[in-house]
């Protein structure tokens, strides 16, 4: 693949965010619903956060996800997102590939403020070129896919040298919309990262796969 550009998911990609997601989950659920017991949230993590949150336990009425929802955000926000790191060899990859020439972009479900507190925690902030994240622009973005599109337009992509790097099916799908290339980060845990059906796309098993992708 001969690649210009390379557009990396957040979760499950770039950082590990599952201790900090369940730490704020944690704190939310002993807060709105201390009569319920947190399962395991690997496979859960990726969706946006009410419909993760919906998924633990699908009989929560609206009456009760909005408050679990504004209760993990406020601990997240302020201390949650704080206990995300960084996958092995983040750093020295994108110094690489910075070092090609090459534009990087951060596409993620996550919001914007908590986003860039991760990335500048882990000190990859200046990495990338734009980072994009359903709360940036009006009307807000919906899915991955209008994320993307975004991305491509404002920055003139061109698909044919266009890498987008994620561990979710939604990152999969954004980049068929958009007809990028697409690798499945399935050290991730994600839904493409957990698929039989994703075999024929390359596999970053290691973030320093990206490398070997990226040529």
């Amino acid at each position: 693949m001969h690649i210009s550009t390379v557009i990396f998911d957040l979760d499950g990609t770039l950082v590990d965010s599952l201790p900090g997601i369940e730490a704020s989950t944690r704190h939310a659920v002993a807060k709105c619903l201390p009569d319920r017991v947190l399962p395991s949230m690997r496979d859960l993590i990726g969706p946006p956060l009410r419909t993760m949150l919906a998924n633990l336990w699908p009989d929560l009425q609206a009456a009760q996800l909005d408050p679990l929802v504004a209760s993990f955000r406020a601990h997240y926000d302020a201390k949650g997102c704080r206990l995300t790191t960084l996958y092995p060899d983040v750093p020295e990859v994108l110094r690489t590939l910075a070092e090609r020439e090459i534009g990087m972009h951060v596409l993620t479900n996550k919001p914007y403020e908590p986003t860039l507190t991760i990335l500048e925690h882990t000190g990859i902030r200046d990495r990338f070129q734009d980072v994009v994240s359903p709360d940036i622009v009006q009307p807000l973005l919906p899915t991955k896919v209008e994320g993307a599109r975004l991305l491509r337009d404002r920055h003139g992509l061109d698909p044919a040298v266009t890498l987008l790097v994620g561990d979710g099916l939604d990152d999969l799908v954004s980049a068929e919309a958009c007809r990028f290339a697409f690798a499945v980060a399935v050290y991730g845990y994600g839904s493409a990262a957990r698929s039989a059906d994703i075999g024929g796309f390359p596999q970053v098993t290691t973030f320093s796969d990206i490398l070997r992708i990226v040529r």
